[in-house]
């Protein structure tokens, strides 16, 4: 169970869209999304903020019951890289940004450019033997690693990755067992990993996990994850070296089926972590542990009236996140919903580490006070024959909108690396914004679908204090089609006006608007479940760095083979 919104009524619709294009790795869907503001630093760091969502945090800061089994990347949920069992098959992935330097052979011997990065991964899973399989992958992504490549190649011992020299920004394997039925589904799984982490300075941080455990269990209405993980971290730049042991995990219940046809509907858990640090490891957690009890509630009076609110508080914070929804009664095949929704806390992310360390310095990543936001919303949708109409529009309010407090900006003129000192704080005023959004959806029985939308947001107050100025309009259009029920061909043409980063160098980042086309072609052989898909991401759009310190975002081909059991 979950906070209902706006969000997930009317955005959802336009998710799915666009999520027809495969995503490069799981937990990276954004990247082909149009509906809102995605800088991409690299895999394992992106600014993610839909634009109907309201206030002027990336969705990744926020914590919600959600994100349970999601990954912590220095104080930001992830997806990657997911340690989410596939279901019985096996797989194999590459790809190259075009340019790589066998493509360069056909075309000039002289002036090639640098080896242009490959995404890896191969895998498996067995099918069921009595209820028990196995399986192990390995996968790495390779792109955005130049940016900072500069510096990021010096700090470590190797490769820093289980394959290659591209030093890539996360390189993952593992391995396991686990036992599924109608009752039980749980694994064990081991593995190794490097990843590199992006920090509240800017500074990119290696951390090789040696090993990573992660055991899941989902027993009727219960589910529980615990994970084993230690943690290597060096800098050969400053000999810097440090380590840390952490153990972290949840314990989530959700009431049952009866429960759920009642007027109120209850789940609650727990989410903690504990941690041994040594040496070096640029970051602290007070007292070396946190645990976050939370609660979800759901009252439905009637079918029409959903009140739904998550809570949770321990000794040092809190945060509420509710949301009142109603739908109104309308002709048959329209919909209108209107709400209210309101996120209070004196931390977006509770669970998140107290100070990072910036030499001898420290940086406060906790801040005193709350913020609170609230938002109001209408949405519609109504369907005619193959045709769905669809809009909606939000009024929203923050006030305490976490920031940085930037006391000094630091500049590496060898690397042109820049990072920054100084302590998270607030913004003491508020700030509103207003949001507009419009789609409609075609469709011809399972051979053709199309989508085109667009939205704009405007948003008043002191914005330059913010982290990122969120891009102001998009527009997208998406089309499907299914040929012979085996050949499919997606893709997406998409415009994401300006966005500015406005706190991590002294001079604001400006990353320009601009025209995306993606594609993806998939044949599929039913009668064998193999599947081959050819993906290009990034068609038309400049190559341009879109997060300070970040890689450079480029056109690239990704191609897959799966066969299901």
């Amino acid at each position: 169970m979950q906070i209902r919104s706006l969000i997930c009524l009317v955005l959802g619709g336009l998710a799915a869209s666009f999520a027809q294009i495969p995503a490069e790795m799981e937990g990276m869907e954004y990247e082909t999304r149009a509906d809102g503001t995605f800088l991409i630093g690299g895999p394992t760091f992106v600014f993610d903020r839909i634009l109907g969502a309201g206030g002027l945090h990336s969705e990744s800061e926020l914590w919600t019951p959600a994100k349970l089994r999601d990954r912590l990347l220095f104080n930001r949920w992830s997806g990657v890289p997911s340690w989410t069992p596939f279901e019985p098959s096996v797989w194999m992935k590459t790809g190259n940004e075009l340019g790589d330097l066998i493509y360069q052979d056909f075309i000039t011997p002289e002036n090639r450019p640098s080896n242009r990065t490959p995404v890896l991964e191969a895998g498996f899973r067995t099918p069921s033997f009595k209820g028990f399989w196995a399986t192990a992958r390995m996968f790495q992504d390779d792109h955005f690693c130049s940016g900072a490549y500069g510096i990021r190649y010096k700090m470590v011992d190797d490769e820093f990755s289980h394959f290659g020299a591209n030093w890539p920004f996360f390189s993952s394997a593992y391995g396991g067992f686990g036992y599924t039925n109608s009752f039980v589904n749980a694994s064990v799984l081991a593995g190794e990993e490097y990843i590199w982490f992006y920090t509240q300075t800017s500074r990119w941080i290696p951390a090789h996990y040696r090993p990573r455990v992660e055991a899941r269990a989902d027993v009727g209405n219960l589910s529980v994850t615990v994970a084993y993980e230690d943690i290597e971290y060096q800098n050969r730049i400053q000999n810097e070296t440090g380590a840390r042991k952490e153990v972290n995990g949840s314990v989530y219940y959700k009431c049952g089926k009866a429960c759920q046809r009642g007027i109120f509907q209850v789940a609650a858990g727990m989410v903690f972590r504990a941690v041994d640090d040594s040496g070096y490891v640029y970051t602290e957690l007070e007292e070396d542990r946190v645990a976050w009890p939370f609660m979800e509630l759901r009252v439905q009076p009637f079918t029409r009236l959903t009140a739904d609110v998550t809570f949770g508080i321990n000794e040092r914070d809190w945060l509420v996140q509710d949301s009142i929804e109603y739908r109104a009664p309308t002709p048959k095949d329209m919909g209108v919903t209107v709400g209210v929704k309101n996120i209070s806390g004196s931390r977006l992310n509770p669970l998140a580490d107290s100070y990072e360390f910036l030499g001898t310095r420290q940086v406060d990543l906790t801040v005193d006070g709350q913020m609170n936001l609230i938002q109001s919303y209408v949405a519609f949708v109504d369907t005619l024959g193959s045709v769905a109409l669809g809009g909606r529009g939000s009024f929203w309010a923050e006030h305490g909108a976490e920031t940085f407090d930037v006391e000094e900006y630091i500049v590496d003129k060898e690397h042109g690396l820049k990072t920054r000192y100084g302590n998270v704080s607030r913004i003491d005023e508020w700030i509103k914004g207003v949001t507009g959004e419009l789609w409609i959806n075609a469709w011809y029985r399972e051979m053709f679908r199309f989508t085109a939308m667009a939205g704009f947001e405007h948003i008043e107050g002191d914005v330059d204090n913010a982290e990122v100025t969120p891009a102001e309009f998009y527009t997208g259009f998406t089309g499907d089609w299914l040929l012979n029920k085996t050949f499919k061909i997606s893709h997406s043409l998409r415009y994401r006006s300006d966005a500015k980063w406005n706190l991590r160098s002294s001079d604001p980042m400006v990353v320009k608007g601009d025209w995306t086309w993606d594609a993806s072609f998939s044949q599929m052989f039913p009668k064998y479940g193999i599947t081959l898909t050819g993906t290009l991401l990034h068609v038309l759009a400049d190559e341009v760095e879109e997060t300070v310190n970040g890689g450079i975002d480029r056109l690239r081909f990704i191609c897959s083979a799966k066969k299901t059991f």
